[in-house]
């Protein structure tokens, strides 16, 4: 049962096989009943292991064996739901995940109308926990919705092109194509390169989105796909883009780290492409189950015999 946002409380889903059913009590035609059912299960994309030949050879072996192990992963999308997922992605930083979910029902229930309730009523956010995470929500909605005024905290390239953001910023952000609107989501306060991507990952089709999280960061070394590379740094990604075809198209620099071969999330692109979002989060459950930072389960790792580390 969706429990917040667009049909919250009034759309169940339910997998029965191969089948998904679908009831709700919204007054929807079907088509877009559909539509939203698409999205919100990740059936909007044909299977991710469909396009595994178009990787190198070893990834290939690799994330083969991932999906054997966690099959049918998909990347559910909620773009009628920009705010709610900016508030749990901004409210996961450190912190476990058992404790967001609280956070994120509590705020849901209390703060129904979203970004412009909670600054008015930010006192009434402190009963909630008086946890930073909390804190830095606040500055981070407040600096988001600065942007409709200070428009010239954004690229001017995206500004020639596509205007000035109105008074739905959450509409314009996602208009923008993806990498475009990474830049703007970097220029607010407490967003940084993961927590971009984590956001455009689940409000949008871009399935290049790529979190660059301490799981993939981990796992590659581990199973040595990239050595010694550094991770996003958002002084970078702020100011640049990562593909020099994308640095072509809209007229923005190609970032230094890309053109060096520094960066894990530029060289991930590279190799995977529109697999990458995929990618980055069958590594999240298989980090969440094996590959952990502090007591790995290398032993019965079902990735064992691909990774040189497991015998380290």
């Amino acid at each position: 049962m969706k429990v917040a946002g667009h049909l919250g409380g009034r759309l169940k889903l339910e997998q029965v096989g191969r089948r998904i059913i679908a009831v709700s009590t919204a007054d929807l035609k079907k088509d877009e009943l559909k539509r939203l059912v698409l999205l919100e299960t990740g059936l909007w994309h044909p299977p991710f292991e469909d396009r595994l030949k178009t990787i190198p050879r070893r990834l290939k072996i690799i994330c083969d064996r991932l999906s054997s192990v966690y099959p049918g992963v998909r990347i559910p999308i909620a773009p009628h739901d920009f705010e709610k997922i900016f508030i749990s992605i901004l409210l996961s930083k450190r912190v476990n995940y058992d404790i967001v979910r609280r956070w994120c029902r509590e705020i849901w229930r209390t703060f129904s109308n979203g970004f412009e309730e909670i600054l008015s009523r930010e006192r009434e956010l402190e009963e909630v926990s008086r946890s930073y995470q909390l804190s830095m929500l606040i500055e981070s909605i407040r600096d988001l919705l600065r942007l409709q005024e200070e428009p010239s905290r954004i690229h001017p390239r995206i500004l020639k092109l596509f205007g000035r953001p109105g008074r739905d910023l959450p509409r314009y952000i996602l208009s923008l194509p993806p990498d475009l609107a990474r830049l703007v989501l970097l220029s607010v306060k407490g967003v940084g390169p993961k927590t971009a991507d984590s956001i455009l990952l689940t409000t949008s089709t871009s399935s290049e989105s790529i979190p660059c999280d301490v799981h993939l960061i981990k796992f590659v070394d581990r199973m040595g796909i990239l050595k010694g590379l550094k991770g996003p740094d958002k002084s970078f990604c702020r100011r640049f883009l990562c593909k020099p075809e994308y640095a072509e198209r809209w007229g923005i620099p190609v970032c230094p780290r890309a053109v060096g071969d520094e960066c894990i999330r530029c060289e991930l692109l590279k190799y995977f492409g529109g697999l990458g979002g995929w990618f980055q989060t069958l590594i999240y459950l298989h980090g969440r189950d094996f590959c952990r930072s502090i007591k790995p389960r290398c032993w019965e790792c079902p990735l064992r015999d691909l990774c040189p580390s497991s015998r380290t």
